[in-house]
C-alpha cells in the first residue's frame, strides 16, 4: 500500500470517528484530511459542493453572475508562493462571480469588487480574488459574511481589464462599470447544499480533475466524475469528443477560444504541454493584426478541462541545439476573433531560423486555487512545439 493510501486511510478513520459518516462532515479540515499527500499538479479533490445561483445582470455589454456555496478554504498565490486562506467563524458563504462579454461569451480578466448591503446596512466590502476551480473554471471569489437572513443587495464593480484589447471588444472593455444584484439569503439554504464525497475508485487524491459543471446549472447540480489517469494526450482528446465539448468554462461554454484561435491564425503550429498547462501556438502574418509584423499568439488552458488561464507570465523562445534562444515576453490579450490569448510581435527571421519554438512560463498564473489546483502550475519546464512557415 502506498504512503498516500496509508495516510488517507488513517485520516478517514479519524474523520469517521469524529462525525459518524462522511456525508455529515462539516469541518473543512476534516474533508481536507482525506487527501493529505497530494501529487505535484492537478489532482482529484475529496469532495464537490453544490452551488446556489444568486443572480445575473448585464451592464454596458458585460454580463455578471453571482453564485454561492458553503464557505471553504482556498489558496492564494503571490508570485511563486501560495498561502491557505481558511474559513473564519463570520464567513457565511463562499461568494463567486463571473464576468463575461455578453456578445461573445468571452471571460474577462479584470479586477472585481463587491459591496453588500442588507436593511440599508453595509455588511461587507472587498475585492474578490481571481480564482480557478475544477468545476467552475476561472472566476472571482472569496469567503464573505452576510449577517442575518433576508434581502441583500450586491453592487459589483468591474474595472477595465489589464489585458490588451483589440477589435470590437475594445469599446466594451475600456471603462469601469457597476451592476446591482438583489438576492435572498437564508443560512439554512446554504447549509442544505449538498457536499458529495469523491470515492477512491473515482480517483480521489490522484492526478486528474473532476468534471466541470454544466452551463446554467447551480442549485441541484452536484454530479461529477473524475477524469484521472489521462496522462497521454490521446486519452484527453477522446474525453473531449465523448462529452461534446462539455469541458469549457461553466460561464462561457458556447465560446470555443481554442478553436477560434486556430481558425483565426494565419499559421497554426499546434499544441504543447507543460505540467497541467496546455498551450496552443500560432502566428498572425505581417500586417494581419495591424502591426506590420509577424505576431506569435499563444492560448493557455488547463490540461484536463481546458479552462482558460489568465494572469500568467509567458514568453516564447526559439530552440536551437536543445537550448533556448532569446526570450520574447508575451502580453495578455483579448480579441473577439482570437479569444483570450497571449501574444507579441516577433521578427520573421527568428521564426524562420528555428524548427522549434518554446513557450516558457516565467510566472505561475496569479490565480487563487480551489482544492485540487493548489499544487498545480509551479516550476514548469518550457513546452516546445515544432514550427514551419511557408
Amino acid at each position: 500500500m502506498r504512503r498516500r493510501d496509508l495516510l488517507a486511510a488513517g485520516a478517514l478513520s479519524s474523520a469517521l470517528s469524529l462525525a459518524g459518516c462522511l456525508e455529515t462532515l462539516e469541518r473543512e479540515d476534516a474533508w481536507r484530511e482525506l487527501v493529505v499527500d497530494p501529487p505535484e499538479g492537478a489532482y482529484v479533490p475529496p469532495k464537490v459542493d453544490e452551488m446556489l445561483p444568486l443572480g445575473t445582470a448585464t451592464a454596458d455589454g458585460l454580463e455578471v453572475s453571482l453564485s454561492a456555496t458553503r464557505p471553504h478554504s482556498f489558496w492564494t498565490v503571490a508570485d511563486g508562493e501560495r498561502a491557505r486562506a481558511d474559513v473564519r467563524d463570520h464567513h457565511d458563504i463562499h461568494l463567486m462571480a463571473t464576468v463575461t462579454d455578453a456578445e461573445t461569451g468571452l471571460a474577462v480578466p479584470t479586477s472585481v469588487s463587491t459591496a453588500i448591503n442588507s436593511r440599508e446596512e453595509r455588511i461587507d466590502e472587498r475585492t474578490l480574488w481571481p480564482m480557478l476551480s475544477q468545476r467552475m473554471g476561472f472566476h472571482y471569489g472569496d469567503n464573505v459574511p452576510l449577517g442575518e437572513d433576508g434581502h441583500h443587495n450586491a453592487t459589483v464593480r468591474i474595472e477595465p481589464t489589464s489585458a490588451q484589447v483589440s477589435g470590437t471588444l475594445a469599446d466594451r472593455l475600456d471603462a469601469a462599470r457597476t451592476v446591482d444584484l438583489e438576492f435572498e439569503y437564508a443560512a439554512a439554504e446554504i447549509e442544505s447544499l449538498d457536499r458529495r464525497l469523491i470515492d477512491e475508485d473515482e480517483g480521489r487524491g490522484e492526478s486528474g480533475a473532476v468534471e466541470p459543471m454544466e452551463h446554467g446549472h447551480g442549485h441541484g447540480d452536484h454530479e461529477s466524475e473524475a477524469e484521472n489517469d489521462r496522462d497521454d494526450h490521446d486519452s484527453h482528446s477522446d474525453h473531449e469528443s465523448e462529452n461534446d465539448h462539455g469541458d469549457h468554462d461553466a460561464h462561457d461554454d458556447d465560446y470555443d477560444a481554442e478553436a477560434d484561435l486556430e481558425t483565426a491564425t494565419d499559421t497554426w503550429f499546434g499544441t504543447a504541454h507543460s505540467g497541467d498547462l496546455e498551450f496552443g501556438v500560432g502566428v498572425l502574418e505581417r500586417g494581419s493584426d495591424g502591426t506590420g509584423e509577424d505576431t506569435v499568439v499563444v492560448s493557455a488552458r488547463t490540461r484536463y478541462n481546458q479552462f482558460l488561464i489568465p494572469f500568467a507570465g509567458l514568453s516564447v523562445a526559439p530552440v536551437r541545439d536543445g537550448s533556448l534562444g532569446e526570450k520574447t515576453p508575451l502580453g495578455e490579450r483579448l480579441d473577439a476573433e482570437l479569444g483570450h490569448h497571449y501574444g507579441a510581435p516577433l521578427e520573421r527571421e527568428r521564426l524562420e531560423s528555428t524548427a522549434e519554438l518554446a513557450v516558457v512560463v516565467d510566472a505561475t498564473p496569479q490565480l487563487s486555487r480551489h482544492e485540487g489546483y493548489e499544487t498545480a502550475f509551479f516550476d514548469l519546464e518550457p513546452a516546445t512545439v515544432g514550427i514551419a512557415l511557408e
